[in-house]
């Protein structure tokens, strides 16, 4: 009876860590998924995930070239 009950309390205690865990790992993702949104230019936070992750490729390809075009700029100006 006695190792039942301890049994029981076990069980307990580890459904209860795991739905925080699962919780604290959703909390996470949707936060990093806000900042997504705060970094992209024009981002709707209606948007969708997929989009959201499409636009960020796009954004960060952007970037590169500027700064490639900037590298040019300072290579031939110092030239």
């Amino acid at each position: 009876m006695r190792k039942e009950r301890c049994r029981n309390i076990l069980m307990k205690r580890r459904v209860r860590v795991e739905c925080y865990c699962r919780r604290s790992s959703n909390y996470d993702i949707e936060r990093k998924v806000r900042i997504l949104h705060k970094l992209i230019p024009n981002c709707e936070s209606s948007m969708g995930l997929e989009r959201l992750f499409r636009e960020t490729a796009d954004y960060v390809l952007a970037l590169e070239m500027r700064v490639k075009v900037m590298q040019i700029l300072v290579n031939e100006l110092s030239a």
